[in-house]
């Protein structure tokens, strides 16, 4: 297991972005000191569904040093001042991907899978 130090400044745990299938929590990707971690959860087995692209199906927590390319390709373009605005008035720091990830590219289109920031309790 990797150690853990809270990146940004947080007060609190960094947050966790969780996946969700029609409203499930199917997976989970968490900020590490170096890194990202994510993981299925068991009800991604039970439901059948195929791993996520680049996310081979593993019973163990698998290590990431940047963000694993699914995810990357839904991080919003901060550079667009619609978004800069959004990131402003929720005041999300740009650093924050998993934030920004929850906020704003939480749904596709293409892609079943929901992201949401889970929730402290």
């Amino acid at each position: 297991m990797i150690p853990r130090r809270w990146k940004f400044g947080y007060k609190e745990p960094p947050p966790t972005l969780v996946v969700l299938y029609h409203d499930q929590p199917i997976a989970e990707l968490e900020e590490a000191q170096y890194g990202y971690i994510f993981r299925y959860l068991p009800a991604f087995v039970r439901m059948g569904l195929a791993p996520l692209p680049g996310l081979p199906l593993e019973k163990k927590d698998q290590f990431f040093y940047d963000l694993p390319t699914y995810f990357e390709e839904r991080v919003p373009d901060k550079k667009r001042p619609e978004i800069r605005d959004w990131m402003i008035q929720n005041k999300v720091s740009e650093s924050s991907k998993l934030q920004l990830l929850a906020g704003l590219g939480s749904h596709t289109i293409t892609d079943p899978f929901e992201f949401r920031i889970k929730s402290a309790a």
